[in-house]
C-alpha cells in the first residue's frame, strides 16, 4: 500500500506540483467535455473558457507563490 501511495504522490507532484493547477486543469477539461459534447457549444466559446481556466489558475498559483515569497525574505 504503501509503494501505491508513493507512486500516486510521485504522479501528482509530476504533472501538477500545485493543487489550484490540478483543480483548474480538471475543472477545464470537465467543462470543455461538457460544454462541447452535452450542451453544443461552439468550439470557439469551449475554447475561450477552457484557455481562461487554465491561465486563472497560472495566475493563483503564482499569486500565491509571489505572497509565500515576500513572506520568507
Amino acid at each position: 500500500m504503501k509503494r501505491l501511495s508513493s507512486a500516486l504522490k510521485a504522479t501528482y507532484f509530476f504533472f501538477a506540483g500545485d493543487a489550484i493547477l490540478l483543480a483548474a486543469v480538471l475543472l477545464a477539461f470537465g467543462l470543455a467535455a461538457v460544454l462541447g459534447k452535452a450542451a453544443q457549444a461552439p468550439n470557439v466559446v469551449v475554447a475561450i473558457l477552457f484557455i481562461a481556466l487554465i491561465v486563472g489558475g497560472l495566475a493563483l498559483t503564482l499569486g500565491r507563490e509571489l505572497r509565500g515569497r515576500q513572506r520568507g525574505d
